[in-house]
Parts: structure tokens; C-alpha cells; sequence
């Protein structure tokens, strides 16, 4: 596909989750936005308490970890909105890889993450310097509110409307309808 045949303000929401429950979020965002939805895949695993204390040792110390290749091109998109799990106040380490391997091809951005509790700011002063870019906008829930998040991401999709010349779709208390 050739740039000039690209749709205009098309968007693309890519997010990484271990637990599920970013991935619950970046589906309520990409309804709100009409967006494409893209998970990005770890080869690591990160299952049970070793996989739990693996993923904050690696974000620790920055680190970056081995993933698939997108299904979709970033390049196709006016905006990639980005979501990551934060991990010892830290970006979590596959969109650490994510943001790095596709540094140069991410236009215009936003962020979004799940915490348990700090490190929002640190982990998206990150991800801007990993992706060259800085946000539009940014949403952090914690945990435990994700049930309750609805008007935080009518916020964030208000917030990247204007950005981006789009029109936000309603967004409702919990999951959208078809997820």
C-alpha cells in the first residue's frame, strides 16, 4: 500500500499485557477510537511468580525482550496509541522492544498503562525517548479501577480526537459490546 492510498486518521492501538488487564483496557480504547487493535507478542515467559519477578528485574534494568513481528505496519497509521503494564516504575520490557524496533516509523503518539501503584510519569518519559516522540496525551489506570475507568477513557479518546480530527464513539462502563 502506498502512502498517498492510506486512510486519513487512521489509527492503531498496540499494547502489551501479561495479566490481561491492559489488554482489556487498549480493547476499550481502540472501540472509543475506531482504531485497529494490535497485541504485541513476548517469546518470554512470564507466567507464575518467577515470570512476575522476571518482568520487573528486566524492566529494572531496562532491558529489552524478544518479540513477534506486528501484524500491522505502523507506518499505515496517523497515530499509534501505545499501552504497556508499568514494571518496577519502569516501561515493561516488550514495548521496550516494541518502541525501539519501530522508533523511526511512530509519527504521532499516545500512551496509556496499567500500575499497581507509581512510576507513570518515569515510564512515559521513557516511552517518549524509545519512540522519538512525544505524547499527545496520556492515561494511566491503576489497579483495581479499571472497572471504573470509563470517563478517564472518554478523556483520552476526547483528547486524541482533537489531535487527530476523529470522532470518539461512546465509550460505557465496562467491556464494549463484542469483546
Amino acid at each position: 500500500m502506498h502512502a498517498c492510498s492510506r486512510m486519513p486518521n487512521r489509527i492503531l492501538v498496540v499494547y502489551y499485557t501479561r495479566t490481561g488487564t491492559t489488554q482489556q483496557l487498549a480493547r476499550w480504547i481502540a472501540a472509543a477510537l475506531d482504531g485497529d487493535l494490535e497485541r504485541i507478542v513476548d517469546r518470554t515467559k512470564r507466567t507464575g511468580v518467577l515470570g512476575y519477578l522476571r518482568s520487573g528485574y528486566e524492566a529494572g534494568l531496562q532491558r529489552m525482550a524478544p518479540i513477534d513481528p506486528p501484524v500491522r505496519d505502523p507506518t499505515q497509521y496517523d497515530l499509534v496509541v501505545v499501552g504497556t503494564p508499568i514494571w518496577n516504575a519502569s516501561v515493561s520490557s516488550p514495548v521496550r522492544s516494541y518502541l525501539e524496533a519501530h522508533r523511526n516509523e511512530l509519527r504521532k503518539v499516545a500512551f496509556f498503562a496499567t500500575c499497581g501503584g507509581r512510576g507513570d510519569r518515569r515510564t512515559f518519559a521513557q516511552m517518549s525517548e524509545l519512540s522519538g516522540a512525544a505524547p499527545i496525551t496520556t492515561l494511566t489506570v491503576r489497579q483495581g479501577a479499571i472497572e471504573d475507568c470509563a470517563r478517564d477513557v472518554e478523556r483520552f479518546a476526547r483528547d486524541i480526537a482533537r489531535s487527530v480530527a476523529v470522532s470518539p464513539q461512546p465509550v460505557v462502563a465496562g467491556p464494549p459490546p463484542g469483546f
